[in-house]
């Protein structure tokens, strides 16, 4: 257990890059993106052999290229923050890492480099056109007096003239901070700096298109963000519990054990749907539609020579509709 600092406040000098990632996976950003145009894909027989690793949250894939060679695909799923005890790598995934030559992350190293401007430019096109209704207007005092406890008044007054989404991803960091946990202590980020180090600097391929994750994080009309925000709310009125859920997810995270992380993650979503319809469509949005873009791009790097290492979110690894399942539904694995 820990105890919550409740004189702490978030101010403008948080930066937007925390915002991609410590949303898309820990509280899944409460909302979704477009769906991708996906060809349907002709299921075949397929020899590609699945390993999981006990001990992390490694799995391995096996298969042949298309010039007969051997291929292999290490898929690591990532906690999108930390403690110290991720600054070493468990040694299956520093072995994984030194064989490999080449890399994929959910956005590629060129989008990463932008990342930041594209935040800002989407934040710009959601500030109010028409102040004479802000988001103030559609508050409690109540929920203003809790926001206040968290975001000082000079942030909070620029807050309001923008869409919700960008006052709840300002505030969903909240319960992550109160997890003790950090955005610069997670798998994601340690991996980039080894690819730089060790690596030749060569940079990694991406999942996903920029704008997906953008549409992401701006998901929905007014009515559905503000439901997501109050959402958020009621988290930070009680923040130990928020926070001890997303340690005991963390723990688990960090024991390997996908069958418990799949059981904790899902129930979140099961609560959340019967909250409010609208997680209904975006949780289909934000795991099934990108797993199955997915899957066809891991399936492509099996068909290359040599080792391909990709780092993404756990989510997208266990589940009902994981990446394997659609995978196996082309497939594209050994059921």
């Amino acid at each position: 257990m820990f105890k919550i600092k409740t004189d702490f406040k978030i101010s403008a000098k948080f930066t937007f890059i925390l915002f991609i990632l410590a949303l898309l996976f820990v509280t899944a950003c409460k909302s979704a993106g477009q769906k991708e145009q996906i060809e349907p894909v002709e299921p075949k027989e397929s020899q590609n052999q699945l390993t999981k690793y006990p001990d992390a949250m490694l799995w391995q894939i096996d298969g042949t290229a298309k010039d007969g060679t051997p291929s292999r695909v290490y898929l690591l799923g990532t906690y999108h923050a930390g403690d110290d005890r991720v600054l070493t790598f468990p040694e299956c995934v520093s072995n994984a890492l030194e064989e490999s030559d080449r890399f994929c992350c959910e956005l590629s190293s060129e989008v990463w480099e932008n990342l930041t401007n594209l935040m800002q430019n989407l934040t710009y096109s959601a500030f109010l056109s028409d102040l004479s209704h802000t988001l103030i207007d559609d508050l409690t005092p109540d929920e203003i007096q809790l926001i206040n406890t968290f975001v000082d008044s000079q942030t909070f007054a620029q807050l309001v003239c923008f869409e919700p989404w960008v006052l709840n991803n300002y505030l969903q960091p909240v319960v992550m901070l109160a997890a003790d946990l950090d955005t610069q202590k997670a798998y994601d980020v340690l991996i980039m700096d080894y690819i730089q180090k060790y690596k030749n600097n060569q940079g990694f391929d991406g999942l996903d298109a920029a704008q997906t994750q953008l549409d992401l994080i701006s998901y929905g009309d007014w009515d559905t963000q503000m439901t997501m925000l109050r959402d958020t709310l009621e988290d930070l009125r009680d923040l130990q519990a928020a926070a001890d859920e997303m340690t005991e997810l963390y723990e688990v995270f960090l024991s390997g054990n996908e069958q418990e992380f799949e059981a904790l993650y899902f129930k979140d979503f099961e609560k959340e749907i019967k909250k409010s319809p609208v997680y209904k469509e975006y949780f289909s949005l934000l795991l099934e539609q990108r797993n199955k873009a997915w899957a066809v791009k891991i399936a492509d790097y099996l068909d290359q020579p040599g080792i391909t290492f990709i780092f993404a979110g756990c989510a997208h690894f266990v589940g009902p509709d994981s990446v394997f399942y659609f995978m196996r539904q082309n497939g594209d694995l050994i059921n």
